[in-house]
């Protein structure tokens, strides 16, 4: 049992490595050898659990997938908890994302390789937990009427996959000169990535989702109610 434990012990220790590795230097730049130093361990270690580089980068994306699902799950629970619309839990399931890949270097490392060996006509966006709720959130937006009337739901899941991508992304670029940025640089939407995703949805949420009317005040509430003020409002949805 003891040697049981160790190894797996020892195995967890070169996926966690190996992401690290994938993350940094993406799949065909990493290599046996600095995954195994990463590690400390010896590389016949490594081969014991992990026969091939390919191998290794299919055991890290299962564990990012895992992580995203437990993460997405959970965030569209707690968006709901309250009775929350499919609007509401779409952003509260690209917060999570964009915190997890600050975090997680084993989510971080899934997502470049999924891009990276990502084949022509391969179903990532059913293998990929994140893609598929992001997918199912749009559907139930749609059948919802919470969209703009004749929009068309598979572009809205695209762009949703887009803008979560470039986010973590942007999380990879180096930054420019402080004075000199170019408009269709990453770099241009500075500060937190969780900022630039509010940023992002601030844009773009007023192009998916109507308007919610303001409610009708009683005329005693009336009298003692300062005008609101004339900005555009979104279904339950609360941005900075």
């Amino acid at each position: 049992m003891a040697i049981q434990q160790r190894a797996e012990r020892t195995r967890q220790t070169i996926l966690t490595a190996a992401a690290r590795v994938f993350d940094v230097q993406g799949y065909d730049r990493a290599s046996l050898a600095r995954i195994s130093g990463e590690a400390r361990v010896t590389t016949g270690a490594l081969v014991f659990h992990f026969a091939t580089k390919a191998d290794l980068a299919s055991a890290v994306q299962e564990r990012a997938r895992a992580v995203t699902g437990v993460t997405v799950e959970s965030a569209s629970v707690s968006a709901g908890g309250s009775g929350g619309t499919a609007v509401e839990k779409l952003v509260a399931v690209t917060r999570a994302l964009i915190r997890l890949f600050e975090t997680d270097c084993v989510a971080r490392a899934g997502e470049r390789l999924t891009r990276e060996l990502q084949t022509a006509g391969s179903p990532s966006s059913q293998e990929c937990p994140w893609r598929r709720e992001v997918a199912r959130l749009v559907r139930r937006a749609d059948d919802e009427g919470a969209l703009h009337a004749g929009i068309d739901a598979t572009a809205v899941v695209a762009l949703i996959s887009y803008v979560v991508q470039g986010v973590e992304l942007a999380m990879r670029a180096s930054s420019g000169p402080a004075d000199e940025t170019w408009p269709g640089d990453s770099t241009v939407l500075c500060g937190h990535p969780g900022e630039r995703l509010e940023r992002i949805w601030e844009l773009i949420l007023p192009g998916l989702v109507p308007p919610t009317p303001p409610e009708p005040l009683s005329p005693a509430r009336a009298t003692r109610t300062a005008p609101p003020r004339t900005t555009p409002a979104t279904p339950g949805i609360l941005l900075p």
